[in-house]
């Protein structure tokens, strides 16, 4: 009886151990997998949030399109130090492609060129993608959500390596005559901007009066990437954007200015800054499909109280940015880089406290990439 006991236990071990092994395999395969996929190192997901249940519902929900795509995600936390525990959440995705970051996980340098506290915060992430060598970097906001039948990232992988369709069909609902069947073409773009259905990005205003309608008259946009033509500006969702790693220098998300009370412009004064670098070096951009599906919509009266000062600004900063660039940028190489840094100082020469300090946080973020002059304008020798 002894002897059997003996060989029974010897027996179990063996069985446990070779299922441990197993299991180890498993795990270092699937490790081995991740990190083939991340050596391409093709597409970053940066997401800002001060809340930890929406970004740990972000995170649950958008697993399957971010693992398809291999998208590897920079969680950045608004705060100095981590507070939330999403380690929870994070064994839903295979090796390590989940990075929770926070301001102290970025240099000095960094934090002084940025709008702490306010979704400016998801520089960082940019920052830190960009010299991570993702060649695409996607943002969004925290409260968006997967569209069924697509896959956003690779959506947005597809518009910023291969462009978008050199012939463009007037008609929304059948081909036009003439629209070619095979051969559209591709016109390249470096920067993309896509679209909330759902709860629209509109303003407080107009969020008050028409909130009750989102459901049953939802957003309508135009189905396709579509080039914005030069000369033209058009409103930039912060919240839902991508872009070729090389133009990240020069993606700064304005300040907020308390004392002027400029909020929840960061992103619209943004793109107008960057659709004026491209106009005059010849990049691109784009807008329409991409889709999300944004499931919560912030309190209409703050936003309005917040955005009172600001809608008076942007009825003219525009126009005056416009003036002032071109009396600072007579005789010199038009690049990327020589383009925003007239715009910064164009910024400091105008009479406002918030275009001063704006100009000043342009200049420190520029700052932040070594060798950004050189190859940022390896942008415009691929056009």
């Amino acid at each position: 009886m002894k002897r059997k006991t003996k060989k029974k236990r010897k027996h179990y071990k063996k069985k446990s151990t070779q299922t441990l092994n197993i299991t180890n395999k498993n795990i270092r395969q699937k490790n081995q997998r991740y990190k083939q996929k991340k050596m391409n190192k093709k597409i970053a997901l940066v997401v800002p949030t001060i809340r930890e249940h929406e970004i740990k519902k972000f995170l649950e929900t958008w697993r399957d399109q971010i693992a398809e795509s291999a998208t590897h995600v920079y969680i950045v936390e608004d705060n100095r130090e981590k507070t939330f525990n999403l380690k929870n959440v994070f064994y839903l995705y295979e090796g390590n492609n989940v990075e929770h970051l926070c301001h102290s996980d970025a240099p000095e340098s960094v934090l002084d060129s940025i709008n702490l506290k306010s979704p400016c915060c998801r520089q960082i992430g940019f920052w830190k993608a960009y010299y991570d060598g993702f060649e695409v970097i996607i943002t969004l906001d925290d409260d968006v959500r997967p569209i069924d039948g697509s896959n956003i990232f690779l959506e947005y992988y597809e518009i910023l390596i291969n462009g978008v369709p050199l012939w463009v069909d007037p008609l929304l609902n059948y081909r036009s005559r003439g629209y070619p069947i095979r051969n559209v073409g591709r016109v390249a773009v470096s920067f993309h901007v896509g679209s909330f259905m759902g709860v629209p990005d509109v303003d407080g205003k107009t969020q008050l009066q028409y909130e009750n309608r989102f459901i049953t008259d939802p957003p309508k946009y135009i189905p396709r990437a579509t080039i914005v033509p030069r000369g033209q500006l058009i409103p930039v969702n912060g919240g839902i954007c991508g872009w070729k790693r090389e133009i990240t220098p020069v993606i700064n998300y304005t300040v907020w200015d308390e004392r002027l009370s400029y909020r929840r412009f960061d992103d619209i004064w943004m793109g107008v800054i960057l659709k004026s670098i491209f106009d005059y070096t010849g990049i691109r951009m784009s807008y329409g499909q991409t889709f999300v599906n944004h499931i919560r919509a912030s309190d209409a009266n703050k936003n309005i109280e917040y955005e009172k000062n600001g809608i008076e600004w942007n009825e003219e900063f525009w126009e005056i940015l416009d003036s002032r660039i071109k009396q600072n940028i007579d005789g010199l190489q038009q690049s990327p880089t020589t383009v925003y840094l007239a715009i910064a100082k164009s910024l400091k020469d105008i009479d406002n406290s918030w275009a001063h300090k704006e100009g000043e946080c342009m200049e420190k973020w520029i700052n932040n990439f070594t060798n950004s002059r050189r190859k940022i304008c390896l942008i415009v020798k691929m056009l």
